[in-house]
């Protein structure tokens, strides 16, 4: 595998959207972790750049976010996208390139 700049954490999680997608998944889910308000910040850009949009934000202040602090282990920005979105605009990303000489 040559060099990303995406890395293998990007690569791992393009592996889990299509085992999603192959198990009949339609949405993902994730959670961009409020650590600092600085790297909190980084992440909810990054994931609404790949295609992710926010839908709650779990604070830990009220009793309806403890059910999502057991599942996401934390606070931060909940985020969803359509899987089938995702494959779509990234796909070819993840394609090998061919050289046609």
């Amino acid at each position: 595998m040559e060099k990303s700049i995406f890395g293998i954490g990007l690569f791992l999680g393009a592996v889990a959207i299509r085992h999603g997608f192959d198990s009949g998944c339609r949405k993902a889910e994730l959670l961009a972790i409020n650590d600092s308000d600085l790297y909190h910040s980084k992440l909810v850009r990054f994931y609404t750049r790949i295609g992710f949009k926010a839908v709650y934000e779990v604070t830990g202040s009220s009793i309806g976010d403890s059910a999502h602090q057991l599942v996401w282990g934390g606070v931060g920005t909940r985020m969803d996208a359509s899987i089938e979105e995702l494959l779509f605009k990234w796909c070819s990303r993840f394609k090998p390139k061919t050289d046609l000489l």
